[in-house]
């Protein structure tokens, strides 16, 4: 996992260390990169240069018909199709078009591995951007579907 072969190259650990550690941070912060930068001073874009947009991608996600179709089928006149990632926002965007729907969406709230502090779910003031960025007046008039 390149994740973890970060953690091992630049945090100078086991392998078996830097899955707990990663682990630990995922569990801790919704994302290793916050805990990466939190005690370790690491460059987030760095960490997606290496990790995220390093990941190979292509020809393991692939255009997605019944995805598609699925959100092709929602009518738009009464719901506005947005994006919500903890990704930075490249890594989100290859991953849509991957899937073949970058252009079924009206934007992405992404977490900005740019701008310190970042944010990420699961925390509410990551909601409470995409809730802003979408136009959305509140959660309660949202649905938001993944894992």
């Amino acid at each position: 996992m390149l994740a973890d072969d970060y953690f091992v190259k630049h945090l100078s650990m086991s392998a078996e260390d830097a899955d707990m550690l990663h682990q630990k941070y995922y569990k801790d912060y919704g994302l290793a990169i916050s805990g990466l930068v939190k005690h370790h001073k690491v460059n987030a874009l760095e960490y997606n240069r290496e990790v995220d947009d390093a990941l190979p991608l292509d020809g393991l996600i692939t255009p997605n018909p019944d995805l598609r179709k699925l959100l092709e089928d929602i009518d738009t006149s009464k719901v506005k199709r947005w994006l919500f990632t903890n990704a930075y926002i490249t890594h989100g965007q290859r991953v849509v078009r991957l899937l073949g729907i970058e252009d079924l969406f009206e934007g992405m709230t992404f977490c900005d591995y740019g701008k310190m502090p970042f944010i990420c779910k699961p925390h509410g003031e990551m909601f409470a951007k995409a809730e802003a960025e979408a136009g959305a007046p509140s959660t309660k008039d949202c649905y938001f579907v993944g894992k």
